[in-house]
């Protein structure tokens, strides 16, 4: 068994080096969460995507002096894994499965959104690929270096819940912090995929787009609460399922010299 005693030392440890990936992360954020608050409809959402990836080849360049070279590949955009992709599709319908679950409980019927098919490509570009070369292809990757899978997870969560705070004030308590604990224990279902899928963003895409895929629904404003809660549960237990997919070990998974 691998274990940290054998890893070398993390290549964010050092005040300077967290600054640099806290830079890094600031701008990348920035970049996604900034134009995306005005666009409530979703409309620019591809084109939102399109800036992050420019933004990360840039923060790559500028950052890290990292060659140009297999620079899609560092981010998580190289060839996908079929096994991890497999996973993700077979986990994604079981969480599709909160929508009949809803129309059960509640009694209440979702309608498609005239736009949807729109609205899908937009949610799997923003929420799906944009969302995750944030998240895994910078600060899980960065973090990863040098630590255990378990520690990079751990540092990665608060990240992110800290990123969803404001939906407490745009939805009230209860959803926001729903969504802040949703963001933070899909962290290891996510990057679980990512490192089963050769370190690739399209697996923990697909089961990103599935948790929000709500977007493409008109959800009854008196069930709102209700569909919020169930979809909360199911996004907080189903994805971790793909654990029982087999990772790459620990040491082939932290080492990613042409990315440092």
């Amino acid at each position: 068994m691998i274990t940290d005693v054998s890893m070398p030392r993390p290549a964010v440890g050092s005040p300077g080096t967290w600054l640099r990936f806290l830079a890094g992360f600031a701008v990348l954020y920035g970049v996604l969460a900034v134009p995306a608050a005005g666009d409530s409809s979703g409309r620019w959402h591809v084109v939102i995507a399109a800036a992050v990836l420019l933004t990360a080849v840039v923060a790559e360049w500028v950052l890290y002096a990292a060659p140009v070279r297999g620079l899609l590949r560092r981010w998580g955009l190289g060839r996908p894994d079929g096994r991890s992709l497999a996973t993700a599709v077979g986990v994604s319908t079981m969480v599709l499965g909160v929508y009949p679950l809803f129309a059960v409980v509640s009694g209440s019927t979702l309608a498609l959104r005239a736009d949807w098919p729109w609205v899908l490509v937009g949610v799997f570009a923003f929420h799906g690929l944009a969302e995750e070369l944030v998240w895994r292809g910078y600060a899980f990757r960065r973090l990863r270096e040098g630590r255990s899978f378990r520690s990079a997870v751990l540092w990665t969560m608060p990240l992110v819940a800290a990123t969803h705070v404001p939906i407490v004030l745009t939805t009230g308590l209860a959803v926001g912090i729903g969504a802040m604990a949703v963001a933070a224990a899909t962290s290891l279902p996510f990057a679980h995929l990512y490192e089963a899928g050769r370190r690739t963003l399209w697996a923990p895409a697909v089961l990103h787009t599935a948790i929000d895929s709500f977007k493409l629904f008109v959800i009854p404003v008196a069930a709102a609460t209700t569909f919020s809660l169930l979809l909360v549960t199911v996004s907080l237990v189903v994805p971790l399922l793909v654990l029982a997919l087999p990772r790459r070990s620990a040491v082939s998974a932290s080492t990613d010299k042409a990315s440092s």
